[in-house]
């Protein structure tokens, strides 16, 4: 049983980084008081599901109220994955990513749509904006899949493709190797001038 998020703050608005932080924090407590527990009592997913958008229905009139008090806008974008057993839930608003990675060469695939209008500007997230509820879907992970979460920042400065040939399942068999592998992509996104933010996250069913 696992849960990872990956948040990034709005660019170019007040407190993006309290956002972020406030919804990866909440978005871990609710994992550990309440989804672990429905998981544990065999709840349906459809349950499952709606607990998560609860609580990022939560985080988002939190960060609505505080941003009105401070007169204001802050928000995050949101990717977040619910692993439990080959079954895995996400959630997700904005335009961080998520993709899945299979055992073959060339089986890389793009799990999120990005909420943007244009190239840019983004027309949800949490926080920010009126609540519109995430994407939500689920899956299943094979022997030896992954699946990969990251900001824009992190994948901006490199194609799919390449990104895909990077980050091969078969050539990441231990988390050493994965770590290095995403400390080059980030590398790679500031020598080609990425300013933005730059996170990301691999989960590998072994």
């Amino acid at each position: 049983m696992l849960f990872a998020a990956v948040c990034d703050g709005i660019g170019g608005l007040w407190g993006g980084e309290k956002a972020s932080g406030f919804v990866a924090e909440r978005m871990t407590e609710w994992f550990y008081k309440e989804a672990v527990i429905l998981l544990k009592k065999g709840r349906g997913r459809q349950r499952i599901e709606q607990s998560g958008i609860r609580a990022l229905y939560g985080c988002n009139q939190e960060l609505c109220r505080f941003g009105e008090r401070k007169g204001r806008k802050l928000g995050t974008a949101v990717t977040a994955v619910l692993l439990d057993g080959r079954q895995y839930f996400l959630w997700h608003s904005g335009d961080t990513r998520a993709y899945r990675i299979g055992r073959r060469m060339g089986r890389f695939k793009r799990l999120t749509r990005d909420h943007v209008a244009g190239k840019h500007a983004l027309v949800r997230c949490i926080g920010s904006f009126p609540w519109q509820q995430p994407d939500v879907q689920r899956g299943h992970l094979g022997q030896m899949e992954a699946l990969l979460l990251c900001s824009d920042g992190f994948r901006n400065r490199m194609a799919e493709e390449k990104l895909a040939e990077a980050l091969s399942s078969r050539a990441l068999i231990c988390r050493e190797q994965i770590f290095l592998r995403l400390k080059e992509i980030g590398s790679h996104a500031r020598r080609h001038g990425e300013t933005d933010d730059i996170s990301a996250v691999l989960i590998k069913r072994i």
